[in-house]
């Protein structure tokens, strides 16, 4: 004799597309958690560079990545949740290799007496080119580029947190690599660099279409062979906001 349907539906095992028919969710949007979380990781950063933090909703992402707003919510909390995890799978890394390059031409300074003003310009501005050319930087490029003129309080809030620690630790290397300059030299060559960087990074289309389209932002290679010198040249140059009486005093 068989056992009645409630026996069987008891003694049946509890399966993702048997938990989805009870919560009502349909199967197909139920995911293995770390295939969930990466599924809306890469639906943010292509929304977000696309139409901006402000553009988005948690459940347009979670429309776009397949999956539930109980997940979003369970594994970020919120869009600005979101938002930080979409910068700190890319930041991080890019970050850990700056420390590591200024480390070394801190290292290297030790030995020679000097720091290599190129080096410090490449340890910072070379790993934010480079990881454009990672699967998935395309898009990163320009949500980073998005988000550098994006006022909003949550992303200006999730950048400086991010970048900032990092970012002061070249300010000050660079600051002594460069004892010639007052704090105005280095506020506008260090204006020059950043637009320069985030410039590049961004990768509008703008220059190609002034000056043809065989010419790519997108080879940080090349970007870093034209950059680096044009900075550092930059950063050598004596300084335009001394009293006069200190240049000359400087320059002896």
């Amino acid at each position: 004799m068989s056992a009645p349907p409630s026996a069987r539906t008891a003694s049946a095992p509890l399966t993702p597309a048997r938990k989805a028919r009870e919560r009502d969710v349909p199967p197909q949007l139920v995911h293995d958690p770390h295939e969930t979380r990466l599924r809306l990781l890469d639906a943010a950063e292509a929304l977000f560079a696309e139409h901006g933090y402000k553009g988005v909703s948690l459940r347009t992402i979670t429309g776009k990545a397949g999956v539930n707003l109980a997940a979003a919510h369970y594994h970020f909390r919120n869009k600005e949740g979101l938002y930080r995890a979409v910068f700190e799978r890319r930041v991080g890394p890019m970050n850990t290799e700056r420390d590591t390059l200024l480390a070394a031409c801190v290292a290297a300074e030790a030995q020679t007496g000097a720091l290599d003003v190129a080096a410090v310009l490449d340890a910072f501005i070379g790993p934010s080119l480079r990881v454009g050319a990672l699967p998935g930087g395309e898009t990163f490029r320009r949500l980073s580029g998005r988000a550098a003129a994006d006022p909003s309080p949550e992303v200006r809030r999730v950048v400086y947190e991010l970048y900032d620690p990092v970012a002061m630790r070249f300010v000050e290397v660079l600051t002594r690599a460069c004892p010639h300059l007052t704090r105005e030299d280095l506020f506008w060559r260090l204006a020059c660099a950043y637009g320069a960087m985030m410039y590049v990074r961004a990768d509008s289309g703008r220059l190609q279409r002034l000056l043809g389209d065989d010419l790519s932002m997108a080879d940080s290679a090349a970007a870093m062979h034209h950059l680096i010198p044009m900075l550092t040249a930059g950063f050598a140059l004596p300084s335009l906001s001394a009293p006069p009486a200190e240049k000359k005093k400087k320059a002896k």
